[in-house]
């Protein structure tokens, strides 16, 4: 009998594969074609590291930066099916009150990791990850904070962005300082119709990087589950000992076009019945049954994944469409409501009251640069960061 890998909850796995499957089937049927939404950007293929991934981030300063196929592993770290889905639609519901692209995400911690808002452009995840690395270790090495000794960033992409700046930056930042820094490249072969070697040199970014200094590369399946749960449970492990940032490669297989408006006629018929062959859902079900569950089990497990789909669905849809008069809310900073991450008011600090009338200490003239300094010891002696 299989041995499944301890580290993981092999059931929520299951069943989240199966419920980010059938929201990418259901969309690509009917709400897209429905008009119900607009631009679908289907994760068939890419689920299995996703949410092996997920699992392991449950430190309090684990984060995560995400691309547009990165809906398992947002289920993996608790967002909803209805959320979700009401993303796509564009409802009150979604992640960003109807303003962006169903798949842009964000999320504050709910048990796990703490996702970083994400941009629509390709390679903008990887610089505020890399940030996000380097204040974890500001807060453990200059503020002693034990919590944040061993919490890890980790970064999403796929294959086409490690030809942006972006890509590029967050390497040399997070090798130059040894960040607490994961980038998991999703390697699916296409960035939209363009073949991994018109890319990337050679078609595999992990070959060419194996000799970048104060880098752990890994390279294997993002598809079969043994294999792909020990590579991911390794660089999480390594990344989290302090030892310096890692690069972890899965290979993996697009199996929906780049989008709801590519029908990948690009690619040759025997390249898709190939891709096919390597179907993480498929490859999952033959590790659990019978490791884990019987047949019966699997089926009322898909079964059980229909239905929460169905009804996030239902509910997804009866939400009210946002009104235009609101979007611009949250361009600026909205007086009363204080942000659920990053700066000091998520952070718990209450600075004093301020005041518009001068309370001189010392009566004598001081010049710019002994009123800058005086003005940088009164806050740090308020607040050490």
């Amino acid at each position: 009998m299989t041995e499944l890998h301890p580290a993981f909850d092999w059931h929520e796995i299951a069943r989240l594969a199966l419920v980010s499957r059938l929201m990418d089937e259901l969309e690509e049927a009917e709400l897209h074609p429905q008009g119900l939404v607009t631009y679908q950007f289907s994760a068939r293929g890419h689920e299995l590291g996703q949410l092996l991934v997920a699992q392991l981030l449950t430190r309090p300063f684990d984060a995560a930066g995400v691309y547009y196929r990165s809906r398992p592993f947002m289920l993996g770290s608790g967002l909803t099916a209805e959320e979700a889905l009401a993303s796509d639609m564009a409802r009150v519901g979604s992640v960003s009150g109807g303003r962006d692209v169903g798949v842009v995400f964000n999320l504050p911690r709910r048990g796990r990791a703490l996702v970083l808002p994400a941009g629509g452009d390709v390679g903008s995840q990887y610089t505020p990850a890399a940030g996000w690395a380097q204040a974890i270790q500001y807060r453990a090495r200059q503020l002693g904070e034990k919590e944040a000794a061993d919490s890890v960033a980790v970064v999403f992409g796929g294959d086409g962005s490690v030809a942006t700046n972006g890509f590029w930056s967050a390497l040399t930042i997070s090798t130059t300082l040894k960040l607490p820094l994961l980038f998991v490249i999703e390697d699916n072969a296409y960035a939209i119709s363009v073949t991994g070697p018109m890319q990337t040199p050679g078609g595999n970014i992990a070959a060419n990087l194996a000799s970048f200094a104060q880098l752990q590369v890994w390279d294997g399946s993002g598809t079969q589950p043994a294999e792909t749960a020990r590579l991911v449970h390794e660089a999480v492990q390594y990344v989290r000992g302090g030892r310096g940032p890692g690069l972890l490669r899965l290979t993996v297989p697009r199996l929906s076009g780049h989008s709801s408006v590519d029908n990948q006629a690009y690619k040759p018929e025997a390249v898709r019945q190939e891709e096919w062959t390597r179907d993480p859902i498929a490859a999952l079900r033959g590790y659990l049954v019978p490791a884990l569950l019987n047949a019966a089990d699997w089926e009322e497990l898909e079964e059980e994944a229909r239905q929460a789909v169905l009804a996030a669905r239902d509910n997804a849809a009866r939400q009210r469409v946002p009104d235009p008069a609101t979007v611009a809310r949250f361009v600026f900073a909205e007086p009363g409501q204080v942000a659920q991450g990053g700066g000091l008011a998520a952070d718990g600090w209450k600075m004093p009251a301020g005041t518009d009338q001068p309370h001189a200490t010392d009566p004598r003239r001081i010049n710019f640069v002994e009123a800058i300094r005086r003005a940088l010891a009164a806050e740090l002696a308020l607040n050490p960061r």
